[in-house]
């Protein structure tokens, strides 16, 4: 277990240690980093949910569709992370659009855990949403202590 998240962390820190293209304080990942990173996190996948290579062949094509989605969600954002509304109307649009980016994710898992069943058993689904979980912690907490957070 240790070994995937160092994997990962790898992974990671060579995604970020390219030069990097600021946005707002944030760095993009270029092509190249974002493919070690995804391989990575089917890497940490297979060995998490402990998938046959069929299975794993048959997961990566549907993960990077639910992920590309996933993105696609999070950038129909109107308002930036950080946003400051100067109004209580502001704040209730604000927190409105947060919602409903959060039901759109929701309603995004429910039909790639239709997606996954086809190819995963009961035990694989039941973990597969929880192990992502995992991954985005081991990646938040690998950016907070970049950023000496």
């Amino acid at each position: 277990m240790k070994q995937l998240f160092s994997i990962l962390i790898i992974a990671l820190c060579l995604a970020m240690a390219a030069p990097a293209q600021a946005q707002r304080g944030h760095k993009k990942l270029n092509k190249e980093q974002a493919e070690q990173l995804f391989n990575a996190k089917v890497k940490m996948m297979q060995e998490k949910l402990a998938l046959s290579d069929e299975q794993t062949e048959k997961l990566i094509p549907v993960y990077q569709n639910y992920l590309n989605e996933l993105e696609t969600v999070f950038n129909s954002r109107k308002h930036p992370r950080r946003y400051k509304p100067t109004s209580a109307d502001d704040a209730c649009k604000v927190i409105t659009e947060h919602l409903d980016i959060n039901a759109r994710v929701i309603d995004l898992q429910k039909k790639y855990i239709r997606e996954y069943a086809k190819f995963l058993n009961a035990d694989q689904v039941m973990k597969i949403y929880r192990v992502e979980n995992q991954i985005q912690r081991e990646i938040w907490k690998e950016k907070r202590r970049r950023q000496g957070k």
